[in-house]
């Protein structure tokens, strides 16, 4: 677990600072037509990890209701496919597209704005805490409670889980909330160090 957090960092990092590095070489900054491009991307982004972590909380609040060892085992793998093809992919391109957006646009960067460098960090964040808690749930703790041989509900690692899911999805959707506002309303000024 501890090479999968060290190897997330590290990923976020690099990208960071590649786009930082191509960003220094390019200096012209984007165009009015580009920066749309841009911003329609991150929206759109946005709105792929949005839905791949609330479509997690709708079926992990489903799974509450099931009995059946099939419907439960078929919530999972929905659990596992919305983090496979929404969440894991909109919270990448996210990340790089307001990167992106902060270095080439008239924002100036990463830090020099609050609210920006409070999205940057909150977007890492949220990634983090997602691959930490639901990433672990999913990944590493239902497989070994879809191999047992006890019914979930009958098994205390199945209960303890599903809170942690709770748990890492209610992280996730407060952090990404709370960085829809602060990108809607820019709620700080500029740093007076930069």
């Amino acid at each position: 677990m501890l090479i999968f957090i060290i190897t997330l960092l590290a990923t976020l990092l690099l990208l960071t600072f590649l786009c930082i590095f191509l960003s220094k070489n390019l200096r012209k900054k984007l165009a009015k037509t580009n920066k749309q491009c841009w911003l329609i991307a991150h929206v759109l982004a946005v709105i792929i990890y949005f839905s791949g972590v609330f479509g997690q909380l709708l079926v992990t609040i489903s799974m509450t209701f099931f009995t059946e060892q099939s419907e439960i085992y078929t919530g999972i793998l929905f659990i596992s496919y919305f983090d496979h093809y929404l969440t894991i992919p909109g919270a990448l391109a996210s990340f790089f597209t307001g990167i992106w957006l902060a270095l080439r646009t008239h924002w100036g960067g990463l830090t020099k704005y609050y609210w920006v460098l409070i999205k940057w960090v909150g977007n890492m964040l949220a990634i983090f805490f997602g691959a930490l808690i639901t990433g672990n749930v999913v990944y590493n703790l239902f497989p070994k409670i879809l191999s047992s041989g006890l019914h979930p509900l009958q098994n205390p690692l199945y209960l303890q889980s599903r809170r942690m899911l709770f748990l890492g999805i209610g992280v996730s959707m407060s952090l990404l909330t709370f960085l829809v506002i602060i990108s809607y309303l820019k709620p700080w000024g500029k740093r007076k160090n930069t």
